[in-house]
C-alpha cells in the first residue's frame, strides 16, 4: 500500500507539473517571508487534498486556502515552533551540559527520535484538518496519532520511501526543491484518504 501511495503521488506530481511549479514557488516564498509560512504550508496540503480527491485545483485555490486557514495554520505553526524549539533546545543543552558521555548521546538521540516522530505526525495531521467538521489543530493531531497507531508498519514504510524519494530528488537536479513539498502533501493526503470510510 505504501508503494501504491508513493506511485499515485508521483503520478499526481507529474500530472500537475506546471501548476505545482507555481504553487510550490508560492509555498517557498511564503516560508521565506516567515509570517505567511504556516498558512502557505497548510494551503499546500489543502491543494494536495483536492488533487488526492480527484478534484481540480490551481494556484487560486492555494491562495484562497492561505486566507481561509490563516488562523488554524498559525495555531498549528505556533504549536510546532514550541515543540521543535523545546526538543532542539534540550538537544543543544544536553550536549553542552553533559559533555561527550554515552548518556548524553543517548538522551540527544531520544530528542532527535521525538522530533522525528513529531514531524511524522504532521504529515497526517494536516490532511485530517480538511476532513474534520471544524479545522481544529488538536483534533487533527489526535486523529493523526490514532491513524499512526493503527497503521504503524504502513506509516514507517511510507516515511522511509518518502525520505529516500526526497533524497533522490535532491540529487537529481534538485527536483525536491521544485516539487518536494507538493509530493509530500500528495502522499500524506492519499494515505489519510485511503483509510477513511467514505473512500
Amino acid at each position: 500500500m505504501a508503494l501504491k501511495i508513493l506511485g499515485l503521488s508521483f503520478r499526481d506530481t507529474w500530472q500537475e507539473f506546471w501548476t505545482i511549479l507555481i504553487v510550490h514557488l508560492l509555498f517557498l516564498l511564503g516560508n521565506v517571508l516567515i509570517i505567511p509560512g504556516p498558512p502557505a504550508t497548510v494551503a499546500l496540503f489543502f491543494y494536495g487534498n483536492k488533487i488526492a480527491r480527484g478534484e481540480t485545483a490551481n494556484e487560486r485555490d492555494f491562495l484562497h486556502a492561505v486566507r481561509a486557514y490563516w488562523g488554524p495554520a498559525w495555531r498549528w505553526g505556533f504549536m510546532n515552533l514550541i515543540v521543535a524549539g523545546l526538543l532542539l533546545g534540550d538537544y543543544y543543552l544536553t550536549g553542552k551540559l553533559a559533555g561527550n558521555s554515552n548518556t548524553a548521546h543517548f538522551i540527544q538521540g531520544l530528542y532527535i527520535a521525538l522530533l522525528t516522530g513529531w514531524l511524522l505526525l504532521q504529515l497526517f495531521a494536516l490532511p485530517f484538518l480538511f476532513e474534520q467538521e471544524q479545522p481544529s489543530v488538536l483534533q487533527a493531531l489526535r486523529n493523526a496519532s490514532v491513524f499512526i497507531r493503527r497503521n504503524l508498519l504502513f506509516v514507517l514504510v511510507l516515511a522511509l520511501l518518502l525520505g529516500l524519494s526526497l533524497i533522490a530528488g535532491t540529487l537529481i537536479f534538485m527536483l525536491t526543491f521544485a516539487f518536494g513539498g507538493a509530493f509530500v502533501a500528495f502522499a500524506g493526503n492519499r494515505a489519510v484518504l485511503k483509510d477513511l470510510p467514505d473512500r
